[in-house]
């Protein structure tokens, strides 16, 4: 999705708008060399960006299997590449935003968030730039601002499932400080909000596991817990691909619905599944757990 938003923001650039106009108007000769000189820069500019990108991509994954000298070789090389792009073309926003991650994965923050920032001026539109910034705003403590970029990105589009994930967990873990600094009105706004963004991961995923497992797990973080949605999530957890092939996958997702169901009142089915599912040593203090509802369930009665 990245490679596309960049391959897209190329073609904006590769052709100016004396080009776009279909040649309707006459144009001088100066006008041509300069249409021209235009079309071969930005030309070069792309080449020299995704070979960049291709660079940062093969560093990023192969890091694990280099020795700690080559890393830090090839790293300062990609680093030394990408400043003198952006000397080259200061206004390449997709240059300063891949270099910002490549900061950002470095751990060097407070450098990625002034590229970004410089990125964010030129294309505010753009929803990676706007979660890239929302995520190390947060992780220096800047609350209001990482909520701000992450609400604009969330606005503009969101890239892929990790940003939706990512703008759900901001939600859950400043909860407390978003209400009561008004950033959310109430708690009902915040929770629905945080539902959306890991429903969106789980829909942007296809059919990874974690995403829509991380959705299931939400309704029990929102204040009024919907049970009846929490369901219909983890139904939709067993039927996964790899939840299938994995029985101790499977087992952790009958005992969550054996909870749901008996959270539900819905008590025989909760014990029925909840005897019927192999049991894991890891899973004991979930298994217990659902024992423990039923038990209180029962005594409701």
């Amino acid at each position: 999705m990245k490679l596309l938003w960049v391959a897209l923001s190329a073609v904006a650039c590769a052709f100016p708008e004396t080009e776009l106009r279909g040649g309707v108007a006459p144009v001088s000769a100066s006008e041509e060399a300069g249409t021209l000189i235009a079309a071969r820069t930005s030309e070069a500019w792309l080449e020299e960006l995704k070979d960049l990108i291709v660079r940062r991509e093969n560093f990023f994954s192969e890091a694990e299997a280099l020795s700690e000298n080559e890393r830090s070789r090839r790293a300062s090389d990609i680093a030394a590449r990408f400043e003198a792009h952006l000397e080259r073309f200061p206004d390449s926003f997709p240059g300063l935003y891949f270099y910002a991650d490549f900061l950002h994965e470095g751990g060097e923050n407070e450098r990625a968030e002034k590229y970004l920032l410089r990125a964010e001026k030129l294309a505010p539109e753009l929803a990676p730039i706007q979660f890239l910034l929302g995520k190390i705003l947060a992780e220096k403590g800047s609350v209001r601002d990482a909520f701000e970029r992450f609400r604009n990105g969330f606005s503009l589009g969101v890239p892929d499932a990790e940003s939706a994930a990512l703008y759900g967990e901001f939600l859950l873990e400043n909860r407390a400080f978003l209400l009561a600094e008004k950033c959310i009105e109430n708690r009902a706004e915040l929770d629905d909000a945080m539902l959306r963004a890991f429903r969106l991961a789980a829909i942007l995923s296809g059919e990874d596991t974690d995403f829509y497992w991380r959705y299931a797990e939400a309704f029990y973080d929102i204040e009024t817990p919907d049970m009846k949605s929490a369901l219909l999530a983890w139904e939709n957890v067993a039927r996964l691909p790899e939840v299938q092939k994995r029985q101790d996958l499977a087992a952790a997702v009958a005992l969550h619905r054996a909870r749901v169901l008996a959270e539900l009142g819905r008590i025989e089915e909760a014990d029925t599944i909840l005897r019927e599912t192999v049991g894991f040593p890891q899973l004991e203090r979930s298994r217990r757990k659902v024992f423990e509802i039923i038990y209180r369930k029962r005594r409701e009665k």
